[in-house]
């Protein structure tokens, strides 16, 4: 019985932790900008990297639904960065390195 529990608190604590590993960065844009079919507007944002899925937020924590993929760099960023781009007069987000990490998002 004692193993059976030790083995059920084990799956809780490895569950929990696998739910728990997505990573947050944060970065802050001054200007307004386009990422992928969203438009930000100035301010602070916070990006969740779960794997593959990318979730967006903004300061209020509002959640900003947009398309992009997660690409793997061969070294690590130092810093979260972000590469923007300006066609049209629009700026547009092309990507963002993320700092401690070896992923870039890149939105389409």
């Amino acid at each position: 019985m004692f193993k059976r529990l030790t083995i059920v608190a084990l799956l809780s604590v490895l569950l929990a932790s696998a739910k728990t590993s997505a990573k947050t960065y944060t970065f802050m844009i001054s200007d307004g900008a386009v990422a992928g079919n969203a438009q930000l507007k100035p301010g602070e944002y916070h990006l969740k990297l779960d794997g593959s899925q990318v979730v967006l937020t903004d300061q209020l924590g509002k959640q900003v639904d947009t398309t992009a993929t997660v690409q793997t760099a061969d070294h690590k960023f130092a810093e979260t960065s972000i590469l923007f781009s300006s066609v049209d007069g629009t700026t547009r987000i092309v990507s963002i390195r993320l700092g401690g990490s070896s992923y870039r998002v890149v939105f389409q």
